[in-house]
């Protein structure tokens, strides 16, 4: 298991660094002495970016910018998941960004996660919940299922013109056997990221992982064709899931889902991948290694305050004074169980109509 982990980590920093080289992507840190402080970017969540640096530009010469994030609905959200509206919500509170969230039952559809719209919406309306429960400005937020859109397949429509079969089919590593609807669909992924500037002329900036920059190049070459300004990208980095493979709705035992019992969450977390020792004894006189620990990573995303916490939590880790069992876990566990809880409170109190846009 140590080994598959370090693969992981390993595979994450050469795509990081091949992005960079290939791509045009540039360091977050580039641009920290223009941001306020905050965790996002010291616990390396946010890690890279493309154009930022022009969003910042125009935001202080008077310009606002819409942020667009969305989520494919085929399941119940995890904490994975919210990383990325963590940093939505982020930009909205420090900027006073507009936000759009497309829920896509039609992506999940044509991929085959789910078996009908119906099921898609059903989806989308829980997942919605969730994401707003975060504390989103109603004034400022529009958050709208995909294929109840009318807009949307007419956007498309003019998008598709910009595009060529064959770079949909290169840049998605397409043939003959795939359905024709995973095809179009790269026109509706565009038309999501660019239709606030497309409507409102406003640039737009997009939290993504990097597996999905090939969007956000293509996207910009149909914005070039269109003649609207280019949108922008911040790329997170996410969680690891708990046994160390990557985290995913379909390994339940990788991720913490929102709708998890008390029960479920203590128990992964409990068999989570960490970096100590083999026994108990050994840890005291050893100490671990939080460097490759998973349970550190969540405790930075999810418990500690402040890297100086980190930090702290570390060199306790290397001297052996904390035992994984006894005392990382159970204090991860508590906070996921409580964080859980909250969520689920405040998404039951969420009223859609005030959110969900009909157009």
């Amino acid at each position: 298991m140590a080994e598959e982990k370090i693969k992981v980590l390993k595979k994450a920093t050469a795509d990081v660094r091949r992005m960079f080289e290939e791509f045009n992507i540039k360091p977050i840190h580039e641009l920290k002495y223009r941001l306020p402080r905050n965790n996002l970017i010291d616990f390396g969540v946010i890690i890279a970016h493309r154009d930022f640096d022009i969003i910042l530009d125009e935001y202080h010469s008077g310009l606002k910018f819409s942020v667009v994030s969305g989520r494919g609905p085929s399941g119940p959200m995890h904490f994975g998941h919210l990383l990325v509206f963590n940093v939505v919500k982020f930009l909205q509170d420090l900027f006073g960004a507009n936000v759009y969230i497309p829920l896509s039952d039609d992506e999940k559809l044509v991929f085959g996660k789910i078996s009908s719209l119906e099921e898609g919406y059903f989806w989308a309306l829980d997942n919605a919940r969730i994401i707003l429960s975060l504390g989103f400005d109603k004034e400022k937020t529009k958050i709208y299922v995909s294929s109840r859109q009318k807009w949307v397949y007419r956007y498309a429509l003019d998008v598709s013109r910009k595009l060529t079969l064959s770079i949909v089919k290169n840049a998605f590593g397409l043939d003959d056997s795939h359905n024709p609807g995973i095809a179009f669909y790269a026109a509706v992924q565009i038309v999501h990221i660019l239709q606030p500037t497309i409507d409102t002329g406003q640039r737009v900036v997009v939290p993504i992982a990097l597996d999905q920059d090939v969007y956000m190049r293509i996207a910009r070459d149909v914005a070039e064709r269109m003649r609207i300004p280019k949108p922008a990208s911040l790329y997170i980095r996410f969680l690891p899931g708990l046994n160390g493979q990557p985290m995913s709705s379909s390994m339940p035992d990788t991720a913490i889902f929102v709708n998890d019992s008390e029960e479920k969450i203590w128990h992964k977390v409990m068999k989570a991948f960490t970096g100590g020792q083999p026994t108990i004894e050994e840890q005291r006189r050893e100490g671990g290694n939080p460097e490759k620990c998973i349970v550190f990573e969540w405790l930075k995303a999810f418990v500690f305050a402040s890297p100086k916490e980190a930090e702290e939590h570390a060199q306790l880790c290397k001297n052996g004074d904390l035992v994984c069992g006894f005392d990382c876990k159970p204090l991860l566990a508590r906070t996921l169980i409580k964080l859980a809880s909250d969520i689920r409170r405040r998404a039951g109190r969420i009223y859609l109509e005030d959110f969900l846009w009909e157009a």
